[in-house]
């Protein structure tokens, strides 16, 4: 039988093949390492917060409806009383007359501000939210002169304009830093 037995010895084919495959593996254990940083540098990166300005033109406390509609109300009625109260900007005969206008109010501004982010929004922002404020004010001068009459009523019409301003401003400032908190805590 003419069997023919191999050099148990490699060639150098085989040599320089193996010496490839060596250092082909080193190289691809390098590039995982290389990733592996990458990826632990990139959660790190995810866990900073980020400092940005964000502006929500119909900001709301809470995704269900009525839990933001409760809110909207007990900072309205309190901004609203807080208001009057101090600069005396309206006179109204009980206080159950300044929580109807309060309620109304919220209502009324609740279907205006939904009506027209999902409607005009290119406008509200072309405005930077103006309209808003020109809404605000056409809605407290409504219930002012024609659903509460003698009940409650503004002073005056330039006291109702700056009334509208200052409630504006201050609330703004009050529901961002509300909605941010409960952001942070995850409430929202």
């Amino acid at each position: 039988m003419g069997v023919d037995l191999k050099n148990d010895e490699p060639t150098e084919e085989e040599k320089e093949k193996e010496e490839k495959l060596i250092v082909q593996k080193e190289e691809l254990e390098t590039l995982l390492k290389a990733i592996e940083e990458l990826e632990k540098t990139k959660s790190k990166r995810r866990k900073r917060p980020r400092n940005f300005i964000a502006i929500e033109f119909g900001g709301v406390f809470h995704h269900n409806l009525i839990i933001n509609f409760i809110f909207s109300f007990i900072l309205n009625l309190t901004l609203i009383y807080v208001l009057i109260e101090l600069f005396n900007f309206a006179e109204y005969r009980n206080i159950i007359y300044v929580i109807g206008f309060s309620l109304t109010y919220t209502f009324v501004e609740l279907i205006y501000k939904s009506y027209i982010l999902f409607n005009y929004l290119s406008f509200v922002i072309k405005s930077l939210g103006f309209i808003f404020y020109l809404g605000y004010v056409t809605i407290f001068y409504a219930l002012d002169v024609y659903v509460f009459g003698d009940y409650f009523n503004f002073i005056d019409e330039t006291l109702l304009v700056a009334f509208v301003a200052l409630f504006a401003i201050i609330r703004y400032i009050i529901s961002t830093t509300l909605i941010r908190y409960f952001r942070n805590r995850n409430l929202r």
